[in-house]
């Protein structure tokens, strides 16, 4: 598997399999590049698919309900989505990652705040919302329209994608299990829509666990 290489602290072999247009990923990498580490990762999307089947293969042998991102620490502890105290925990980290990156407080390109207003409306049309950490938001629309670009439709940021719209067509954003994601666990599975119970306060944005029985291969 082709890893990239980012120097830092050795504390073992830490290794992450991500999405180049998952917004999780992005905070991953962020959390792990700020406290120093030296880290392998491999952004899944964009590998050949040949190498893209190695990997599926090689998670679902580890854990059938793998999802992205996805930390391999030592060959031994595995966690699955973002989930910063067990990260920090594992890895004995002490710098957390900021709300908002320096790059996420610059100016939003016009079609990605168009495209955040228009997901908002929708959303409120259904008693939910955009994610209120509007790095996270943006990130995840960028993807969004990244994946307009690469296969001609709004193929969900934080699945991998066959680019065939029939097959992927339940994860088209929206994707046929948002609403009941945000029902029970507060937000949907990539994070864009959450509840008016999360934006309020009165629950916390949980790791929504994968519904969907199939991976792109």
């Amino acid at each position: 598997m082709a890893f990239t290489i980012m120097e830092g602290r050795d504390i073992g072999e830490v290794r992450i399999f991500t999405m180049s247009t998952c917004a999780w990923c992005d905070k991953m990498k962020a959390l792990l590049s700020v406290n120093g580490i030296r880290y392998f990762y491999i952004d899944v999307d964009r590998v050949h698919p040949e190498e893209r089947k190695q990997i599926i293969d090689y998670l679902d042998s580890i854990y059938p309900k793998w999802g992205f991102p996805c930390l391999l620490f030592d060959n031994r502890v595995l966690i699955v989505g973002y989930q910063e105290k067990e990260i920090v925990e594992t890895l004995g980290l002490s710098v957390l990652v900021q709300e908002e990156s320096k790059s996420m407080q610059e100016p939003l390109r016009d079609e990605i705040k168009n495209t955040m207003e228009r997901l908002q409306r929708f959303s409120e049309k259904k008693r939910a919302s955009l994610n209120p950490d509007k790095s996270i938001a943006a990130k995840l629309v960028s993807g969004l329209l990244e994946n307009q670009n690469r296969y001609g439709y709004w193929a969900c940021p934080c699945r991998l994608s066959t680019g065939d719209k029939m097959k992927d067509k339940d994860i088209i954003c929206p994707c046929d299990y948002w609403e009941q994601d945000v029902a029970e666990f507060g937000a949907c599975y990539c994070g864009l829509f959450v509840s008016e119970r999360v934006i309020t306060g009165e629950i916390i944005q949980a790791i929504v666990p994968e519904r969907r029985l199939t991976k792109a291969e």
